[in-house]
């Protein structure tokens, strides 16, 4: 049975290669993508979800996010990484499609009441939305399958400072307020992504082989893979967000710690997880009443790839 997900997302290159994801694998029933900054404006956001999905064929809806974060300024968005369009110039037709009349945390509320038990949300942007929908609604802990949060960095340091990975130092209070909350929820932090490149060649075969999906996601991949290079002198890109979805189809790629977590709200260290193992014992108050989570601490990148590699082959064409 395929697991019906809703994609929290910001698109973004690394968000266009975990949606085509879902749209190829056939245990992945995505039902929307709802939309949120960070490596662009949400209105951008928005823009391109229902450009991605039309290009696509996918029926599913998208529902339009908060805007800002919940408690400090908004960081610029990441043009540098992703380009001024978030596709890295590659162009994408702009879709005919309305987004959906309810905002993204309604959408993600309702989605739990005509589903319960079997909803899994997937977040691969800042965690807004999220945070938004636990304060209209708290008993949707008790609804959704589960939550899996792309996010932080828990015994490396983070991409945007040497404390902070991108998605939580966008909005650190929203990101507590998810890591905080009893719900089932699983991590994907930089610990389990940065093992993993896409080089030019490896998503150059994907584009040979579908000829859909593949072409536009291995321009992307050139533009990304240009600001690895030159930044940290890496040959290809880290397809972050894809891990928030291989969790539940490939499981076997990753190795997982329990323990409960929390990110700093302020300092210098703002946007920083901070993560203690289960069973461990500590003076540190953050964690008082704190669930413990799944963590995704390692990968296996022969195991991904071969797994994305042939899930994006699959219906060649």
């Amino acid at each position: 049975m395929a697991y019906k997900i809703i994609i929290d997302t910001d698109p973004g290159i690394d968000d266009a290669m975990a949606i085509a994801y879902a749209i190829a694998h056939p245990q992945l029933d995505l039902l929307a993508l709802t939309t949120i900054f960070g490596n662009v404006r949400t209105h951008e956001a928005t823009r391109n979800a229902l450009a991605l999905l039309d290009h696509w064929g996918s029926k599913a809806d998208v529902a339009e996010g908060e805007t800002a974060p919940l408690a400090i300024a908004a960081n610029e968005p990441s043009y540098l990484v992703h380009g001024l369009n978030g596709f890295g110039g590659v162009d994408i037709p702009q879709s005919a499609r309305q987004k959906h009349e309810h905002d993204a945390a309604d959408y993600i509320i309702d989605a739990t009441k005509r589903f319960p038990g079997e909803i899994v949300l997937c977040a691969v942007g800042p965690l807004t939305n999220l945070a938004r929908a636990l304060e209209r609604d708290p008993e949707i802990v008790s609804r959704i399958k589960a939550v899996v949060v792309m996010g932080g960095a828990v015994h490396r340091k983070g991409n945007v400072t040497t404390m902070a990975e991108a998605n939580f130092w966008n909005d650190p209070h929203a990101a507590d307020k998810v890591l905080a909350a009893s719900w089932p929820l699983v991590l994907a932090p930089l610990d389990c992504t940065m093992p993993v490149l896409f080089t030019p060649d490896f998503m150059q075969a994907i584009a040979r082989e579908n000829t859909t999906l593949g072409p536009p996601l291995a321009a992307m991949a050139e533009f990304y893979a240009r600001f690895y290079r030159s930044h940290l002198g890496l040959g290809g890109c880290v397809p972050h967000d894809v891990m928030a979805l291989s969790w539940l189809t490939v499981p076997g790629a990753f190795r997982l710690q329990k323990g409960a977590l929390a990110v700093l709200t302020e300092g210098p260290a703002i946007g920083q997880s901070i993560f203690q193992p289960g069973g461990t014992q500590s003076r540190a108050t953050i964690f008082n009443g704190r669930p413990d989570h799944l963590v995704m601490v390692d990968t296996d990148p022969d195991m991904f790839m071969a797994d994305y590699m042939m899930v994006m082959t699959r219906h060649a064409g």
